[in-house]
C-alpha cells in the first residue's frame, strides 16, 4: 500500500511539473539559417575586420543547437511570450552572458541578438529537424 501511495505522489509530481514546462509549438521547431554580417572590432588603436559568417539554429522541443562556422554549442532554453513573438533565452558555455533569440510567430523568423560589436542576425526557417 505504501508503494502505491509513493507511486501516485511521484506521478502527480511529474505531471504537475510537465504542466508548467513551456516550449515552443511544433510548427516553430526546425532548422533556421542566416548569416552574421561583417563588422569591425576596435581594440586600442587597432581596428580588426571580421568577415561575415553563416549561422544555423536547430530548435527542438527542449533544446537548441547553434552552429556558427565550425563552432557549435547546445543548450536548453526558457521561453517568454510577448504579443506576437517568443523570447528564447539560453545559457552559453563558459560565459555568464545568455544567448537571446526572438522568434516571430507570424513570419517564422528568428533574430539572434549579437553581443557588441557583433550585429544582430536574422535567420529564416529552412525546414524540419533532421531525424536522430
Amino acid at each position: 500500500m505504501k508503494c502505491h501511495k509513493g507511486l501516485i505522489i511521484l506521478l502527480f509530481f511529474i505531471s504537475f511539473t510537465q504542466l508548467f514546462a513551456q516550449g515552443v509549438k511544433r510548427k516553430f521547431r526546425g532548422v533556421y539559417e542566416g548569416s552574421i554580417p561583417a563588422y569591425e572590432v576596435k581594440m586600442g588603436k587597432s581596428t580588426f575586420a571580421v568577415k561575415s559568417s553563416e549561422i544555423k539554429l536547430f530548435l527542438d522541443r527542449d533544446s537548441l543547437f547553434i552552429e556558427i562556422g565550425s563552432y557549435w554549442y547546445g543548450s536548453d532554453y526558457s521561453v517568454e511570450k510577448e504579443e506576437n513573438r517568443f523570447i528564447l533565452t539560453s545559457s552559453r558555455e563558459n560565459s555568464g552572458i545568455p544567448e537571446q533569440l526572438f522568434l516571430d510567430s507570424r513570419s517564422k523568423t528568428v533574430i539572434r541578438k549579437g553581443l557588441a560589436p557583433q550585429p544582430d542576425a536574422t535567420l529564416n526557417r529552412k525546414g524540419k529537424l533532421p531525424r536522430r
